[in-house]
């Protein structure tokens, strides 16, 4: 029986090694139309390292484009190769390659089956602009912004830091004017503080993007305190005896009202503004009239004005029957009397608004073109921006009232 089993396997050997060998060949092509070799394109984010080493130099660098990936082709078995993806694969870009200031060659490398695949041998590149850096320090300017609740007023807007560091592409940071911290006050009753995010402005008012920007401190504290307000009136009172031949129409200042804040207690004891009576005498009015004054002065201890702008009152007196204009005097029709030998004087504008005053009827006749004034310069001296009195001649059934202006008084060479 052995020897049964070893004739029938020695007999014709060669054709069963070729036998053998077809078939495993048979495999292999088998295998191969199953699983055959595919290339296929990846494309990958770049990673850059060591970013700083620029600095020493006083440069920055910014991806050109904003373009900072790059495609590749990939080789390997159907059944490898779908299973692949970008996040497979790495891409890094080493400053310390940087080729001619502008690009850094990139190192592609696989993350998993590296030694079942193959990337292309073409090199890429990570293209690159340079820039030099700036620093500079901003004052910080503390705002708010939204709707004060009623019967409040901010009083103080302070924050800390009041000085703000900021480094980055010189180009960037020159162009920066302004640095604001903002605070919302919308819906707040109480004094607060909270953390807000600085932004930058160019001197136009344009934000400036500061995403390239490296900022000593991130956020910046904004404190608010309120006040209480009040509305109150303005309330003018005069002095002397009106002329007989003058009737007193009315008295009346715009703004008519102004807003107080101050503690509560102070507040309460205040009922008006009232302008003393040594403004306005009536004994020297020889008609209608326009003056304004500051009333910061006439405050009560303890409250102050909302808002100092509001400090300017004009107050309107006209007589019986007649009522106020403005008209817009040009430069043309004012006239330099007594001007000192050797010296010229000019205005300081163009036009001058004046004020005038009598019946509708009367001032429905007025135009600038028939309003002539003079300055009497004979107590001039050289110098600019000087205030002179302006007058006029008054036209019969007008008042107009003379006005100060700024005149420049320089030799006449």
């Amino acid at each position: 029986m052995k020897q049964k089993i070893i004739a029938a396997l020695t007999k014709d050997v060669g054709l069963k090694i070729l036998a053998f060998i077809f078939a495993f060949l048979l495999w292999l092509v088998v295998v191969n139309i199953d699983d055959p070799t595919q290339t296929r394109t990846f494309t990958a984010v770049v990673t850059v390292t060591n970013g700083d080493v620029l600095k020493s130099s006083g440069k920055l660098y910014e991806i050109k484009d904003g373009i900072n990936t790059v495609s590749f082709r990939v080789t390997a078995k159907r059944s490898i190769i779908e299973k692949l993806s970008p996040s497979d694969f790495s891409a890094v870009a080493d400053m310390n390659n940087l080729e001619n200031e502008e690009r850094i060659p990139v190192t592609i490398a696989a993350k998993s089956y590296a030694n079942y695949i193959t990337i292309s041998s073409k090199q890429n590149y990570l293209y690159v602009v340079l820039e030099d850096e700036k620093t500079q320090r901003f004052v910080i300017s503390a705002q708010t912004t939204g709707q004060v609740e009623e019967g409040l007023a901010v009083g103080t807007v302070t924050c800390s830091p009041t000085v703000l560091t900021v480094t980055g592409p010189e180009e960037v940071v020159s162009s920066i004017s302004s640095v604001v911290a903002t605070a919302n006050i919308t819906g707040v009753t109480s004094n607060f503080t909270e953390s807000v995010i600085p932004k930058f402005y160019t001197e136009r008012g344009e934000e400036v993007d500061a995403k390239e920007l490296t900022l000593s401190v991130s956020t910046v504290s904004v404190s608010v305190t309120f006040s209480n307000t009040k509305a109150v009136d303005v309330v003018v009172k005069t002095s002397g005896t009106l002329s007989s031949d003058l009737t007193l129409e009315s008295i009346k200042t715009d703004p008519s009202s102004v807003m107080i804040i101050g503690e509560a207690s102070a507040l309460n004891d205040v009922t008006s503004i009232t302008i003393p009576e040594s403004v306005i005498n009536l004994s020297d009015l020889t008609g209608s009239f326009i003056t304004t004054v500051d009333i910061s002065s006439y405050l009560p201890e303890g409250v102050s004005l909302a808002d100092t702008s509001s400090s300017k009152v004009t107050i309107t007196v006209l007589m019986a029957g007649e009522t106020s204009s403005t008209v817009d005097v040009a430069a043309d029709n004012i006239e330099f009397k007594n001007v000192p030998p050797g010296m010229k004087v000019t205005l300081n504008s163009s036009d001058v608004k004046v004020n005038v005053f009598g019946t509708e009827t009367a001032l429905s006749g007025i135009s600038a073109k028939n309003l002539k004034g003079f300055v009497d310069c004979s107590g001039l001296t050289a110098g600019e921006a000087q205030n002179a009195v302006l007058q006029f001649e008054n036209i019969e059934g007008v008042t107009i009232q003379n006005t100060s202006v700024t005149v420049n008084v320089v030799e006449d060479n």
